[in-house]
C-alpha cells in the first residue's frame, strides 16, 4: 500500500498555501494526505479558555483520526471526488512572502543569525490577510475575522478522545434543532468524511458568514441517519478569538496595544473590562502614549458602554471604524474618571 503523510508545519517560508491550509494559531496542526497531494483530513484544535487550551486533544484522538485516515487511504483512488472539498480554494496569494505586509520576507531562512528576524510564523498569514482588508478601507470580513470556529459555536460539545462523537448538545441551539443527540458520531458533513474535531471545524470554516446548510450523516446506535444543520446569518460571531496568537495584532490595529481581560472588582462598571496591560513599544504603544495604563476600568470604549468580551469590543471597533480614525476612551483610574483618545491602525 503507497504511504500516507502525516505533516506537522514549523514555518510558512515558501510553503505552498494552496495545499497547505490549516488554522494558522494552532501551535500543533497534523495535515494527512497521500504522495498524491490528496488530503485525507486535518486534527488539531484548542478551547478558547486557556486554562482548557488542551481540552480537545489527546493521544487517543490521534489514534482514533489516523486510523480513520487509513481506512480512507484504503479506499483511494476510488473515493478521490469525494475528498476534493478538503483542499480549499486557491489563497489571494500562493505564499506566505507575497503578501504586501510580509514582503520583506523571502522564501528561505536566513540561517545566518537571522533565523528569528527571517522566519515567518504560521499566526502571520492572519496577521496579513486583515491588514491588507484594513489598508484597503474595508470591513474585515467574518471569515477571516472567524476562523475556524468550534463545534460549541453551533452547540455541540464533541469527545476528544473519539474522531467526532457528540458529548453535549446545547439547548436551543443548531446543532439541537437539526436533530443532534448526545452519543451521535458526525460520518459525514457537507460529503465530507470526518477524521476529528479539526475535520468539523473545516467544514465550518468553508461555510459563508451569511448562513447555509450542512447536509450531515451521522452513525445512532448503529444505523446512519441523515441530518440537515441550518446555519442563520451571524452565526461566527459566537467564537471568541481572543485566545489567538493573531489577537495581539487586532490589539495594536484598534486598542492601541491595551490587552483587555474582565474586570473582577466587586464595583461593578458598564464594559465590565479592565486593561491587563498595554504595549510599550511602536505601533503597540498608541493606547500607552496617550496615557493609559494597566489595571484601568474601562467605562467606555468607541461608544461601546454594555458588557462585553475583549473580542465582542475589538470586532466592533473594525465594524465601525477605518484605519486612522480616532477613538474615545474613558477609564475609571483610582475613583477619577478620565478621557483619552487613540488612533487606529
Amino acid at each position: 500500500m503507497d504511504q500516507f503523510i502525516c505533516l506537522r508545519m514549523i514555518q510558512m517560508n515558501g510553503v505552498d498555501l494552496a495545499r497547505f491550509q490549516f488554522d494558522y494559531d494552532m501551535s500543533f496542526a497534523v495535515i494527512f494526505m497521500n504522495a498524491d497531494g490528496m488530503i485525507y483530513g486535518r486534527f488539531g484544535t484548542r478551547d478558547a479558555k486557556p486554562e482548557e487550551a488542551d481540552r480537545d486533544i489527546s493521544l487517543e484522538g490521534m489514534r482514533a483520526a489516523m486510523e480513520a485516515v487509513l481506512a480512507l487511504h484504503r479506499n483511494y483512488p476510488d473515493n478521490a471526488a469525494s475528498l476534493v472539498a478538503k483542499r480549499g480554494p486557491t489563497p489571494r496569494y500562493p505564499t506566505a512572502e507575497q503578501y504586501p505586509k510580509m514582503k520583506e520576507y523571502t522564501p528561505q531562512i536566513n540561517y545566518d543569525n537571522e533565523v528569528a528576524k527571517s522566519c515567518i510564523h504560521c499566526h502571520q498569514i492572519h496577521d496579513a490577510e486583515r491588514q491588507e482588508f484594513r489598508d484597503a478601507f474595508q470591513p474585515v470580513p467574518p471569515e477571516i475575522l472567524y476562523p475556524y470556529p468550534m463545534p460549541e459555536v453551533i452547540g455541540i460539545t464533541l469527545d476528544p478522545r473519539k474522531r467526532a462523537s457528540v458529548r453535549k448538545v446545547a439547548e436551543g441551539s443548531a446543532a439541537a434543532k437539526a436533530g443532534i443527540k448526545v452519543g451521535d458520531e458526525l460520518v459525514l458533513a457537507q460529503g465530507q468524511a470526518l477524521v476529528s474535531v479539526a475535520d468539523f471545524q473545516w467544514v465550518l470554516h468553508r461555510t459563508a458568514a451569511s448562513g447555509a446548510e450542512i447536509p450531515l450523516q451521522v452513525r445512532r446506535s448503529r444505523e446512519s441517519v441523515g441530518l440537515t444543520l441550518n446555519l442563520e446569518s451571524g452565526w461566527r460571531t459566537g467564537s471568541d478569538f481572543g485566545w489567538r496568537v493573531s489577537t495581539w495584532d487586532l490589539r495594536r490595529m484598534v486598542l492601541g496595544g491595551m490587552v483587555l481581560e474582565p474586570d473582577k472588582s466587586k464595583e461593578r462598571i458598564p464594559l465590565g473590562l479592565r486593561v491587563k496591560n498595554v504595549g510599550r513599544y511602536g505601533n503597540h504603544a498608541v493606547a500607552r502614549d496617550a496615557g493609559v495604563r494597566p489595571d484601568d476600568r474601562l467605562v467606555s470604549v468607541a461608544g461601546v458602554t454594555e458588557e462585553s468580551t475583549e473580542a465582542e469590543l475589538i470586532a466592533h471597533i473594525l465594524e465601525k471604524t477605518k484605519k486612522g480614525d480616532h477613538i474615545p476612551i474613558r477609564v475609571l483610574r483610582g475613583g477619577q474618571e478620565l478621557d483619552f483618545s487613540i488612533k487606529t491602525q
